[in-house]
């Protein structure tokens, strides 16, 4: 983690501030194109696309990185013996550190829309955390076969970025006809995070029923233990075609 965190910003003036100044230049993108051009009109809209997007980043991040682990470090792997999975939960841990640094630019825009902090805002850390815990089980899963098959990589990024407009980031799931809600929230789970952050940054109760959350939070760590089960099956095996 020290490692990533270091070179994250090796060599650059600004540093550690970019966590800051990256996501900021972002909302100010974003209220330029949605809220003065398109004329959006939900409130506090800005704040919500931020906190969507960064989650969203470091989900994304993640999952590109996991898929990649092994590949990535291919020499070093050949030359030191350790636990291959450490890769990953490494760069899932940096990555959880750089979003709660960038999380810091969200405090002007809940005092400038009068926004108290309360105790749901631990929401904002169970959504942070199930969203690294879904990337890394997709990294352990995908891992292997991406040695063999580069292919993966490839979808993995398509994926992704079709999945960025398929995930409530520029809206909400107040956009999603009530009739196909469940059966968005249980296909999306990264769907449900981002609504659990908002209802945490927001101080409201959740936004989605605590049997969707429950069902999401379920089907991630059975998902995390099947693709640790694949990885520690097939990550020996496919070291060797490095």
């Amino acid at each position: 983690m020290r490692r990533d965190l270091r070179l994250r910003y090796h060599s650059s003036v600004l540093g550690y501030l970019w966590t800051l100044i990256e996501p900021l230049l972002l909302a100010g993108a974003y209220y330029f194109v949605f809220t003065i051009l398109r004329g959006t009109t939900e409130p506090m809209y800005p704040l919500l696309v931020l906190s969507g997007v960064l989650i969203w980043s470091m989900f994304t991040k993640t999952v590109r990185f996991a898929v990649n682990s092994l590949v990535k470090n291919a020499s070093l792997l050949q030359q030191v013996h350790f636990p291959h999975a450490t890769l990953i939960v490494s760069k899932c841990g940096a990555n959880y550190i750089i979003t709660f640094m960038s999380m810091l630019v969200l405090i002007p825009f809940m005092i400038m829309y009068e926004i108290s902090v309360t105790w749901r805002i631990v929401y904002v850390a169970y959504g942070l955390l199930m969203s690294g815990v879904l990337a890394a089980a997709i990294g352990f899963l995908l891992a292997p076969a991406n040695v063999r098959y580069r292919d993966i990589d490839h979808l993995v990024g398509f994926l992704t970025r079709v999945g960025f407009f398929l995930t409530p980031i520029m809206y909400t799931i107040a956009y999603i006809p009530q009739k196909y809600l469940a059966w968005y929230l249980f296909g999306n789970p990264m769907a449900v995070n981002i609504t659990i952050v908002r209802s945490g940054i927001l101080g409201e109760p959740l936004m989605i029923t605590p049997t969707a959350a429950l069902i999401s939070a379920a089907s991630t760590f059975a998902l995390l233990w099947f693709g640790l089960l694949v990885y520690s099956r097939y990550q020996n095996k496919a070291v060797k075609y490095l």
